[in-house]
């Protein structure tokens, strides 16, 4: 019995990832077919997938490891949006096994890291339980995010904490998969390089040999991107798109801002008070202080767009550093605490992996169903869909492709007609401000003007459209084309 108790304990990790899994694999499937980040999202890997070429041929104002890897991926396993899926409940299994391990590493005992891991998972801020960073579907986001947890683990090791040839790298993949955070954890490194407990030799060394390799992975992408003729278009959606993005699109959910705010103002006070108090060893203020850095720079995270998603995001290094300095605090009720969590998470487990699996079962039904319209060939297996809702979508790509002339869905709505067609139409296929390249929406107008034989299809229906919508381009359709008839919930303009 005991050898197999201790065969268990060394596959920890592995459990808590098939669990993890068990609880994604339901909320991620049983999910509709919307137009939101998912599917704007698979829309450009699909692009990708079929041949077009990442920022010289459609608008992606990201880095483009998270593209790039989903590529691959689809070209393994297939192209549909249950592969999409599926693979982003293994990515978000690995993001939160290494919360987990981050947690166990920084000495939390096991019952209160899987505690505070299934509270990752999933609680939020509009509902209890809301799983919002499984909801979002793939998303580049998580994947810098995962890699920069994956730093902080190396910080926090004996072994690795000091090598900033590794931090270079982790650095270089984080700004890879997107990079304001990748800019967020370069400076996070930079400032606690300059706090540490090295000497002033030391820091200059580690200075050194951190900005010279991650100076040679960037050259090597941008020699990638020069190499394929596709720099310019590169820095132009990339970085041309940022101050727009930025400006047009600043949104704040007053409940998530005071989450945000008052997570990050508590840890703070908290940790202002134990470095003040040297209640803790050498070895702990460290790790208390490379946690602060960490989880006030990446506060940044939630701007300009202050929603729960992406506040999940930036409060988790505060919280991490606010579990660990409270845990310490009061270390000496750990046996108490440990036996009473371990009976909630498996309570936790055992709920999460029936709801987790009752909307698996019902996923299940709803594709195998005779009146499913989608087969494993077309790009939208998977994803659920009303009737309604799919013979309306059928009723605008059948006329999109019976049409001599071009049309394009000026709308957020594209992808939804553009992604079964496999047409690329580059901007028009994600018209939202702070997308469009340097140029912005007079860009977006310019290219309108010079297009000919084309009609575009605007808006029209009772929905109401996100408030990233190219208003200003519509206007200029409306106002210098006549609208010659309707299509659904679409005026068509020519």
């Amino acid at each position: 019995m005991n050898k197999i108790i201790n065969k268990i304990k060394e596959k920890d990790d592995i459990i808590i990832f098939f669990v993890i899994f068990c609880i994604s694999i339901g909320v991620t499937l049983n999910m509709s077919i919307l137009a939101i980040d998912e599917i704007w999202n698979f829309q450009s890997v699909y692009k990708l997938y079929n041949g077009y070429e990442i920022y010289k041929e459609f608008n992606v104002i990201d880095t483009p490891l998270f593209f790039w890897c989903t590529e691959l991926i689809f070209r393994i396993f297939g192209a549909n949006l249950v592969i999409f899926r599926i693979s982003h409940c293994v990515f978000m299994a690995i993001y939160f096994l290494l919360c987990y391990k981050l947690l166990k590493k920084l000495g939390i005992s096991k019952p209160i890291s899987l505690f505070v891991t299934l509270g990752f998972i999933t609680l939020g801020f509009s509902e209890i339980i809301s799983f919002p960073l499984l909801r979002t579907g793939g998303n580049y986001n998580q994947m810098a995010m995962l890699i920069a947890i994956l730093g902080m683990y190396f910080l926090t090791s004996k072994r690795f904490h000091k090598n900033y040839i590794l931090q270079a790298i982790i650095s270089v993949l984080t700004f890879l998969a997107k990079q304001t955070i990748g800019i967020y954890y370069i400076i996070a490194n930079i400032l606690y390089l300059l706090v540490s407990d090295n000497s002033k030799e030391e820091k200059i060394e580690k200075g050194i040999q951190y900005f010279a390799f991650m100076a040679l992975g960037l050259i090597l992408f941008l020699l990638i991107l020069l190499l394929n003729n596709n720099i310019y278009a590169f820095f132009d959606y990339a970085f041309g798109s940022i101050s727009e993005f930025a400006d047009k699109n600043t949104a704040f959910e007053i409940r998530s801002l005071a989450y945000l705010v008052g997570i990050i103002g508590i840890n703070i006070v908290t940790n202002i008070f134990i470095l003040k108090k040297k209640c803790f060893s050498k070895q702990q203020e460290e790790t208390i202080k490379r946690l602060l850095i960490f989880s006030i720079i990446f506060a940044f995270m939630a701007y300009p767009i202050v929603n729960e998603f992406h506040v999940m995001l930036a409060i988790y290094f505060s919280v991490i550093n606010l579990v660990y300095s409270i845990y310490y605090l009061f270390k000496d009720f750990e046996k108490n605490i440990n036996k009473i969590l371990k009976v909630i998470n498996l309570i936790c487990i055992i709920g999460l992996i029936a709801f987790s699996g009752y909307h698996l079962l019902e996923w299940k039904n709803t594709i195998e169903s005779e009146s499913y319209p989608y087969s494993w060939k077309n790009p939208f297996f998977g994803g659920v869909i009303t009737q309604k809702e799919y013979e309306k979508n059928q009723t605008v790509i059948q006329y999109i492709e019976n049409n001599e002339k071009n049309v394009i869905v000026l709308s957020e709505k594209a992808a939804l007609y553009m992604v079964p067609l496999k047409r690329n139409n580059g901007d028009f296929d994600l018209p939202l401000k702070g997308n469009l390249g340097s140029q912005g929406e007079d860009g977006l107008i310019e290219k309108i003007k010079q297009m000919k034989n084309t009609q575009f299809l605007i808006y029209s229906g009772s929905e109401k459209v996100i408030y990233q919508e190219v208003e200003k381009a519509k206007e200029y359709i409306k106002n210098t084309m006549e609208c010659i008839g309707k299509i659904d919930d679409f005026d068509i303009y020519e």
